[in-house]
């Protein structure tokens, strides 16, 4: 990375100073010396036979214990994968612990069941002898868990994002989060909807502005990070993903109306018998429709796909070269082949192996994190202290409800 290629890089005059002032012969201060930017990679050295062996144990627990020891086999999992990514030499550790998850999702469990109570209590004493004709309690629950779902989601991965790393120890220096998770679940409930609202074309605010809260407060002890990006940067380049991404929707459904036209024709099929179909609709009928939209499904997701992971490869390089953690900077040059190739092997090996498959993607992953991601410079370790506060005391309950948390 250059450093005009950088937003945190600016260069300076030096300026004279000691003597009496207007001194002709006053010596030059000596200018600063230049940050240590000497370059180098993360090292994942992980194997994906030792991640699948304890992935695989951790599935026979799961079935011996009805889904209970999720919580600690999820803690072995990422213990193996932080102990085996190394940074300038140093390798991270989680201390995260399976009852600390579990406590989690017992209180989302307790916190879901305490919705459903007030409920229930609106609906005896509120809608019970409203004329709902089929509005039922269970109606009533449903509506009330989507509406807040929403904004729950985001808190919870806002508060399991914190939690991890509050569990993540580098060189003995406790990582941590600061901030407001319910805030931030009110600002992306809204930004989201607004983006709804507006056909997408707020992307780029929705994108850069719930990015810098999560860069923002993230913390390597009492050193901060820094986001230093502007969603008027990527403007320009998102209309052209915009309106790129219309037309290759309007080419993918002419592709699809003419593929299957030809392939009724050829079969003797007309329109019409197609709309005669649905006017006495039956099992024919729905293996017709359920073929037809698979075809099309796999049709536009070829034809979008690769524009997608143009913008995603390109969004992810904007977003990581403009965080900084004090004198460290970050880059990475992943292009939009390395992304279209990382996003479909990942998408096959989880549908095709059934979710069996899902350590080999998390495997992938790091190995994509040590190869595309560069660091620049060293943190200077005098300087920084162990936080104040040593994070949550149970892990993530509202990501693990909503089924969102991943590892």
């Amino acid at each position: 990375m250059s450093d005009s290629a950088s937003p945190w890089l600016q260069t300076g005059g030096g300026q004279t100073a000691g003597g009496p002032p207007g001194g002709p012969f006053a010596p030059a201060e000596p200018a600063p010396a230049a940050p240590d930017l000497t370059p180098s990679r993360p090292v994942y050295d992980g194997t994906l036979g030792e991640l699948y062996a304890i992935y695989l144990r951790h599935l026979v627990l799961m079935l011996v214990t009805l889904g209970w020891s999720r919580f600690w086999g999820r803690t072995r999992i990422r213990r193996y994968v932080w102990n085996h990514l190394a940074i300038l030499g140093d390798r991270f550790e989680y201390r995260g612990r399976g009852r600390e998850l579990l406590i989690g999702f017992l209180f989302a469990l307790v916190l879901l069941a305490t919705w459903a109570g007030l409920m229930y209590l609106a609906w005896i004493h509120v809608f019970h002898e409203k004329p709902f004709a089929t509005f039922g309690m269970f109606d009533l629950f449903s509506l009330s868990v989507l509406l807040i779902g929403f904004p729950l989601a985001y808190v919870g991965h806002y508060a399991g994002l914190r939690y991890k790393l509050s569990r993540t120890r580098w060189r003995g220096i406790r990582c941590g989060m600061a901030g407001s998770a319910w805030r931030y679940g009110v600002v992306a409930t809204f930004l989201h909807f607004a983006n709804a609202m507006t056909g997408l074309l707020l992307t780029p605010v929705v994108s850069v502005n719930l990015a810098r809260p999560r860069i923002a407060n993230t913390r390597l002890g009492t050193l901060p990070f820094a986001f230093a990006g502007s969603a008027g940067d990527i403007y320009g380049r998102y209309l052209g993903y915009y309106f790129l991404n219309i037309i290759a929707w309007v080419v993918a459904a002419v592709a699809v109306f003419t593929a299957v036209g030809g392939t009724l024709e050829s079969l003797g099929v007309t329109w019409d018998d197609i709309l005669a179909l649905f006017t006495k609709p039956n099992l024919r009928t729905v293996a017709l429709v359920l073929a037809l939209a698979f075809g099309a499904y796999i049709l536009f997701g070829l034809l979008i796909l690769p524009l997608r992971c143009w913008w995603q490869a390109y969004l992810l390089r904007y977003l990581v070269t403009h965080s900084r953690a004090g004198n460290v900077l970050f880059a990475t040059a992943i292009t939009t082949r390395q992304m279209w190739g990382f996003l479909v092997v990942n998408y096959l090996l989880v549908l095709l192996t059934l979710g069996i498959g899902w350590p080999w993607v998390m495997h992938r992953t790091m190995k994509l994190i040590a190869d595309q991601l560069w660091v620049y410079g060293a943190p200077v370790g005098a300087s920084i202290g162990q936080p104040p506060h040593h994070g949550p005391g149970y892990g993530e309950g509202l990501l693990d409800m909503f089924d969102v948390s991943g590892i």
